[in-house]
């Protein structure tokens, strides 16, 4: 039998295994697995409801939800698609220059400011370079996430947990460190995260399904799209004789997609000048229910050649046969009317709804011609077609229209303009009021004028009065709510550990084990400690829990605390293996597409490795 004083610590170890292999499988949301392991801390009675409720009042909740909001401005600002033009220039197509570069600009950014903070500037950035690319944001987003932590190591400022343990080494009688104190730290742990992360992300991003891409220096054009999505080889034109029984009928009467399962993609009309002087115009007519068919139009119909060969046929229309060798541009124009890529983030409201459910004909008057899932180009049946995260869907309407989309909601993407039309599409009048915003909200943070939740709270809330949004609802439609209910549940995990005496357990065997065994071997078993919990729970708590601890052990040893005070500093800051274990870990989950196991595959090694390298180097850099 176990004592009373053992079940809670006991339920604690259980509840925790049960939901880091939850969040291993990946098969049920991590807010609902993270809600229902905060739930089971109630129920055993290990948290009372107000220690359970903590993490939704905590500071990083506000501060991640700001996060968002600051985010979705910089991409409908244009302020993204503007600095990624400037990398691009800057580092051409070569996928490992652009790497570097981006992974030297986050570090230098997370140097002064939180790594949640630099996440927030960098995502929609790497988000808009990817697209450009025509490669996975999953190539870039975890590194970024990664880098932005090691950043942190470069200045005293750039991590809590490094101000943490400063504070608890001057508390302990020693001098504090200076705002550089860790750049040698920082410098090793930058390099050699450079190093190991450049190889192993482009081997892990090639063995990703579905993931795989061919860089371009430009947007696609619109010709690139229309083959890129064979939409030569699936579309038809018919005349319409003045005798046919479908001149003078709407295209609601007709109802041609639901009759014959064909899809109608334009209408091209002649328009005759008065007196009969001058060429003819050829007008462009999008598709709509009220249109009318009139004698003398060409209708582009997309489907198979059956279907439209009886359409063609029950409606008396004439086919226009294509000569071998017809150029594509014989077929299409896009002057009123264009196309585009629209590709689907996780958090948008169009994943798992049908095409026929989205709305997307009703509210903005585009049509979806084709969508395209991994390797898989899907033209048939697709009003009925369920929509899943990741898909690209090519829509066709106005230009107008597409602008009009694009500024909608940061839940989708639109990709694939000509670059002219890229440049037109939206207002980028807020792009120096964004960007001046994020200036003023990183010398907040920077020289510590405010607090960072402060800071971010004042930037999103700029960009929602200066009109960086359509309204307040356009503002929360950027929030991922899925993640900061996943966040606000994990963080009264730190103290179910502490209250059950897990954590002074792991304290008391450190500090034998290091008496026992020699300061390197404390060290090391002070880093190993740190990183562990660090999975488990946030860097700060786990720094404030430890390097009282470390600091004990390097006095008792009778050498200098400053290798074990880094040690902390370090772990605490570097941890990889666990999307809940940094915010910036978090953020980019959804964005990715990555699943727990994928944390485990590229940011445990680097985590581990980190710690040998660690080890090794803090004794040189600060002797015993």
């Amino acid at each position: 039998m176990f004592s009373s004083d053992l079940w809670p610590m006991i339920i604690t170890i259980a509840i925790l295994t049960v939901t880091v292999i939850f969040f291993t499988l990946g098969k049920f949301r991590s807010d609902m697995v993270a809600l229902c392991a905060l739930l089971g801390m109630i129920l055993f009675g290990v948290l009372t409801p107000q220690e359970a409720l903590a993490g939704f009042s905590n500071t990083i909740i506000l501060t991640i939800a700001g996060v968002f909001v600051i985010g979705g401005a910089i991409v409908r600002s244009g302020l993204a698609n503007t600095v990624s033009d400037r990398i691009l220039k800057t580092a051409g197509s070569n996928q490992s220059v652009l790497f570097m570069l981006l992974m030297l600009i986050t570090a230098l950014i997370g140097s002064m400011v939180s790594n949640t903070g630099t996440v927030a500037i960098m995502m929609p950035i790497v988000a808009s370079l990817s697209m450009s690319l025509n490669t996975s944001p999953s190539r870039f987003l975890m590194p970024l996430a990664f880098m932005s932590s090691i950043g942190g190591m470069l200045t005293l400022i750039g991590n809590p947990g490094n101000m943490v343990v400063n504070d608890v080494y001057v508390k302990a009688g020693y001098e504090s460190l200076t705002l550089f104190s860790f750049l040698p730290v920082g410098i090793v742990s930058l390099i050699f995260g450079m190093l190991v992360l450049a190889p192993a992300t482009s081997y892990y991003l090639s063995r990703r399904k579905n993931e795989k891409g061919e860089p371009r220096d430009k947007g696609l054009t619109l010709t690139d799209l229309a083959e890129k999505y064979n939409l030569a080889g699936n579309m038809y034109r018919v005349s319409v004789p003045g005798s046919s029984t479908l001149a003078g009928r709407s295209l609601m009467d007709l109802n041609l997609t639901g009759g014959y399962g064909v899809f109608i993609q334009e209408i091209r009309r002649e328009k005759k000048h008065s007196g009969g002087f001058g060429p003819h115009e050829t007008l462009q007519i999008a598709p709509g229910p009220s249109v009318v068919i009139s004698g003398g139009d060409t209708i582009y119909v997309m489907g198979s050649q059956e279907k439209v060969e009886a359409l063609a046929a029950d409606y008396g229309l004439r086919q226009i046969k294509l000569k071998a060798g017809d150029d594509i541009r014989d077929k299409y124009t896009f002057d009123a009317i264009g196309i585009c890529e629209l590709v689907l983030m996780s958090s948008s409201r169009l994943v798992n709804i049908t095409v026929a459910e989205s709305g997307l004909r009703e509210q903005f008057g585009l049509s979806v011609l084709s969508i395209q899932r991994g390797n898989q180009y899907i033209m048939e049946n697709i009003r009925d077609q369920v929509m899943q995260s990741g898909d690209a869907l090519l829509v066709q309407g106005t230009w107008d229209n597409i602008t009009r989309l694009d500024e909608s909601s940061p839940h989708w993407v639109v990709v694939g303009r000509p670059w002219d039309q890229a440049g037109s599409a939206g207002s980028k009048k807020k792009i120096p009021y964004v960007a001046t915003v994020i200036l003023l909200m990183i010398a907040s943070m920077a020289t510590g004028l405010l607090p960072t939740v402060v800071s971010v709270l004042l930037a999103a809330l700029a960009m929602g009065v200066g009109g960086c949004f359509k309204n307040v609802e356009d503002a929360y439609s950027s929030i991922n709510w899925e993640t900061l209910v996943m966040i606000a549940c994990m963080l009264p995990m730190a103290t179910a550990m502490e209250k059950t005496g897990l954590v002074r357990i792991a304290s008391d065997y450190m500090t034998s084990f290091g008496l026992s065994n020699g300061p390197l071997a404390a060290l090391a078993m002070v880093y190993a400690l740190t990183s562990v919990l660090n999975i488990i729970i946030s860097a700060t708590p786990v720094a404030l829990l430890v390097a009282p601890v470390a600091i004990k052990v390097a006095i008792d040893l009778g050498v200098s605390p400053l290798p074990f005070v880094f040690a902390v500093a370090t772990s605490s800051c570097m941890c990889f293996a666990s999307p809940f274990s940094t915010p910036s870990n978090a953020l980019v989950m959804s964005a990715g597409r990555y699943t727990f196991f994928d944390y485990l595959k590229i940011g445990l090694p680097l985590q581990a490795l980190m710690g040998v390298v660690m080890v090794l180097a803090l004794p040189k850099l600060f002797p015993f």
